[in-house]
């Protein structure tokens, strides 16, 4: 056989494929042992088309229990931590119940001992206040039996200070006495009708207060009213003196109520 020439026969076989019929024959019989037919591409095709469905058939299958696996076995974890979490809150509603029944019942014996330490403290209160208010009672009657027995001579003796002070101003001789004066229209005090006056003079006008202690700014200004009384009662300007043996009140307070005196035409005499 001799040597085909391939180059030669590549140039030629475009050709005789189209005029020759034989030779077009030829080469499709030559391949069609090698290369697909449309039929054979068509069939396989159509059993790639099988393989898959039935693989997507299988998978789906498989999805499907998996998914059905997956499902039941979340179920099945929900339903486990749901009794757990129920099974926990019930242990701590129990315990929160036990601990607020334990603090409730401490609270009150707490509260049950607080009570009784203050019944007693207020017990042992009542008693010093009411041993207090007894000793307080004793000095005040003690007080008041002293100033009544010094009384009557304090005021003679208060009148014959405001005397002494009229001789050295060249006053002799001013006799100064007690006196009470009707007051009808209860002008000095609403619940008097009469006015006791502790030293009162027409020669020169004088009035005197007298007290043994000085203890409120009321009874200076309830003097005022006498002086102011006994004034509009005689048409006569008095001068006044307020005597007082000891007093309670604060230095400015006593300063306030010598101006206040003063500007009435009186003075204060605290011995």
């Amino acid at each position: 056989m001799s040597k085909i020439n391939i180059e030669e026969l590549l140039k030629i076989l475009p050709q005789l494929i189209r005029e020759n019929d034989t030779v077009k024959g030829a080469i499709i019989t030559a391949l069609s042992g090698v290369v697909a037919t449309h039929e054979d591409i068509v069939q396989l095709t159509k059993t790639m088309d099988k393989r898959f469905e039935e693989m997507n058939q299988t998978m789906d299958k498989r999805f499907k229990e998996m998914n059905q696996t997956m499902d039941k076995r979340f179920k099945e974890m929900n339903q486990t931590m749901d009794k757990r979490f129920e099974e926990m809150n019930q242990t701590m509603d129990k315990r929160f119940k036990e601990m607020n029944q334990t603090t409730d019942k401490r609270f009150e014996e707490m509260n049950q001992t607080s009570d009784k330490r203050f019944e007693a403290i207020d017990k042992r209160f009542e008693e010093m206040l009411s041993s207090t208010n007894k000793r307080f009672d004793k000095i005040d009657n003690v007080l008041k039996s002293i100033q009544n027995s010094l009384g009557k001579p304090f005021e003679q003796f208060g009148r014959n200070i405001v005397s002494k002070i009229l001789e050295k101003e060249g006053f002799n001789e001013v006799k100064i006495e007690s006196k009470e004066l009707s007051d009808p229209k209860r002008f000095v005090s609403e619940s008097r009708s009469t006015v006791e006056i502790d030293g009162f003079s027409m020669d020169p006008p004088i009035i005197v207060e007298i007290t043994s202690i000085l203890k409120e700014r009321e009874k200076v200004e309830r003097f005022l009213k006498k002086k102011t009384f006994v004034e509009k009662e005689f048409s006569k300007i008095f001068r006044g003196f307020f005597v007082a043996a000891s007093t309670e009140l604060t230095s400015e307070e006593i300063g306030e109520l010598t101006i206040l005196l003063r500007g009435e035409n009186c003075e204060l005499i605290n011995l």
